[in-house]
């Protein structure tokens, strides 16, 4: 299942963020692509909120990877989200660095 936001651009869609939600192994992973910021945000935590009811926190993952650029608000979603037990995984520098930030204030 996929979930995605558009904007409107010079007359042209384009794609401002999107969400995919993975099922496999006993685990759900949310895959972020994109831009995490303004109404994107309120998004993911519909998507996440969706999910959660019908899976353990310590079961869903946040795929941070392909995300562009996160705002405050974005990293205040993923904060609480990470507080809730949610794990967040990215492969990339700018997510990872992210990650580690959220982790430490939690610490």
């Amino acid at each position: 299942m996929a979930s995605q936001l558009l904007t409107a651009s010079g007359g042209k869609e384009s794609a401002v963020l999107r969400i995919t939600t993975c099922i496999d192994s006993g685990a759900t992973r949310l895959v972020v692509e994109g831009r995490l910021a303004g109404a994107c945000v309120s998004e993911l935590e519909r998507c996440w909120r969706a999910t959660a009811p019908t899976e353990s926190p310590e079961s869903i993952f946040v795929d941070l990877s392909s995300v562009t650029f996160v705002d405050a608000c974005g990293k205040e979603l993923l904060t609480h989200m990470h507080e809730q037990g949610i794990r967040l995984v990215a492969s990339g520098l700018l997510a990872k660095s992210l990650i580690e930030e959220i982790e430490r204030s939690g610490a």
